[in-house]
């Protein structure tokens, strides 16, 4: 049997699934075996943004590239692949939070080495949902292909993928999730 857990996708790791990039191949992959996808609203429309920039300012993709990857995206939604959740981003609460995280992880970095709003919406976004209380591998996964996202996520208490520079996240069928159980139970409970 296996078991399931609930990902998370940011702009970065959207991309991945439709342009051949550093990590796109373990991201497909992945992608392929599991289920439960999410990405929050502004993280899809930055990835869509980010297809056009590839495509009409940098021309580091065609046309053609540009509108598959559109088409492919927008297929992952239509057919719940990928489930978009929509933000609290008139939440004063929310923004704070936001931009705390934003101003914490980006004081004193170069540009390249800082997270953005809407990878701060997203890190808030996955603490707010009630998944986020689960134990170990049974938390959702946030998936990235950034490292300072990355890494401002782990220090913010979440399970995250690095695509790019780490393996894939192991599978979680029930011998996995029974011997990990197993490690975590008190002598006494093992014996029980």
């Amino acid at each position: 049997m296996k078991l399931i857990r609930i990902h998370y996708l940011d702009a970065s790791a959207i991309v991945k699934l439709v342009l051949a990039e550093e990590g796109s191949r373990e991201l497909r992959e992945y992608f392929g075996k599991e289920s439960n996808f999410s990405a929050t609203s502004l993280c899809f429309a930055e990835a869509l943004g980010a297809l056009k920039v590839k495509a009409f300012y940098r021309n580091e993709i065609s046309d053609e590239e540009h509108f598959s990857g559109c088409d492919e995206l927008l297929a992952h939604v239509a057919h719940n692949t990928i489930e978009i959740e929509n933000i609290e981003n008139n939440d004063r609460h929310v923004f704070d939070e936001v931009e705390r995280l934003v101003r914490n992880y980006n004081e004193g970095k170069p540009k390249d080495k800082t997270i953005d709003i809407s990878d701060a919406f997203q890190m808030v976004s996955v603490k707010q949902k009630n998944f986020y209380q689960f134990e170990n591998d049974s938390k959702p996964i946030l998936i990235t292909g950034d490292r300072a996202s990355a890494d401002a996520a782990n220090n913010e208490g979440l399970r995250v993928w690095n695509c790019v520079d780490e393996p894939a996240p192991e599978e979680l069928t029930e011998s996995y999730y029974n011997r990990l159980l197993s490690q975590t139970r008190p002598d006494n409970a093992r014996a029980a």
